[in-house]
């Protein structure tokens, strides 16, 4: 069963790449912080970044910036989606966190705040509609952390 887009597909990714747009443009003066900071918060943007890539390419052709799967699109449980629902999620809070803080920017910080109130609220309408694609999403779910693994 092919799902259509709705208005809500296009708000969705519409607000998530004015978010993007904005991250890019500063307008508050940066915070001085310690190097210890700036190493973490570069490491955890580096990875976060490297966890999107791994994502993105586990899910090959079902891949879509819209909330609403793809028709044809099948439910990839494997690699990092093993563990995690929503990984390119969690690669991009995590590189958008990092950045900031190892930067010292505020105006960023703000930005992935944003971002990670968008993408709770994305992800909660995305798994409406996978869980009326497939029959086997409300076990996946269960097993599995929406951004984060399970700890039990």
């Amino acid at each position: 069963m092919a799902m259509k887009k709705t208005a809500q597909d296009y708000i969705f990714v519409g607000l998530q790449l004015m978010l993007f747009a904005g991250y890019v443009f500063e307008w508050l003066p940066r915070v001085k912080i310690p190097a210890a900071v700036t190493v973490s918060g570069m490491a955890l943007a580096v990875l976060g970044l490297a966890i999107a890539v791994f994502s993105v390419i586990n899910l090959n052709r079902s891949l879509t910036v819209f909330p609403t799967p793809k028709k044809g699109a099948e439910l990839i449980e494997s690699g990092l989606y093993r563990w995690v629902r929503h990984p390119i999620y969690t690669g991009i809070i995590m590189a958008v966190f990092g950045y900031a803080a190892g930067t010292g920017s505020e105006h960023k910080l703000i930005i992935a705040l944003c971002l990670l109130l968008l993408f709770y609220l994305k992800s909660t309408y995305e798994e409406k509609q996978l869980m009326k694609q497939y029959p086997t999403y409300a076990d996946y779910s269960r097993r599995t952390g929406r951004f984060f693994p399970k700890l039990f």
